[in-house]
């Protein structure tokens, strides 16, 4: 495992006319970047350019919901509900950055993720997305989530969000990529 200081990023906002905002934090963004320990990615053989999920996909997954909504209920926040088309813009997402070797809100393309969300036939209010890369675990990338300076936490507490999709895929430059998509259907 990678041990160095993992890179997240954020992106947040809704169409008609609400900013879009992104952030790639610094090294001293993080509080503490010490590891957490927690269920970890199974199926880590080495990096490479394809795109695999992990053998252990729909628990991490899981996991991932259950934190963000650990978070959100301790603060009287409405959990969140895993969504299927935001699973796959999460998933397809995830894998086109590791084919095609960036790490940005936006692709080569110059879409971001409203358009993505548009072009996958998600009708929304308002969309969000988390990025994280490095991680062996659920906790560690909520940990680094949590703690970023970026506004990831004030992403996952947001009180619009209704729903979220996670992915968690195998490959690149990272070896392990995290993505989460919020929504707020109409």
């Amino acid at each position: 495992m990678n041990t160095k200081r993992s890179w997240i990023r954020l992106i947040h906002g809704a169409l008609a006319g609400t900013l879009f905002l992104a952030g790639c934090p610094s090294a001293g963004d993080f509080e503490d970047a010490t590891p957490v320990a927690g269920m970890t990615v199974e199926g880590l053989g080495g990096r490479s350019a394809g795109c695999a999920a992990p053998a252990n996909k729909d628990a991490l997954v899981a996991r991932v919901v259950e934190l963000v909504n650990q978070e959100r209920t301790k603060r009287g926040l409405n959990p969140v509900t895993l969504n299927p088309t935001l699973c796959r813009i999460a998933d397809d997402y995830a894998c086109e950055m590791i084919t095609k070797g960036f790490f940005d809100h936006t692709d080569p393309d110059g879409l971001g993720p409203g358009q993505r969300a548009i072009n996958a036939g998600y009708i929304f209010l308002a969309i969000g997305e988390n990025l994280a890369g490095g991680q062996n675990s659920p906790e560690q990338a909520m940990k680094e989530w949590m703690n970023s300076k970026e506004g990831h936490r004030e992403n996952i507490l947001a009180p619009q969000w209704r729903e979220i999709g996670v992915a968690v895929r195998l490959g690149g430059i990272y070896g392990i990529y995290w993505v989460q998509e919020f929504g707020n259907p109409p």
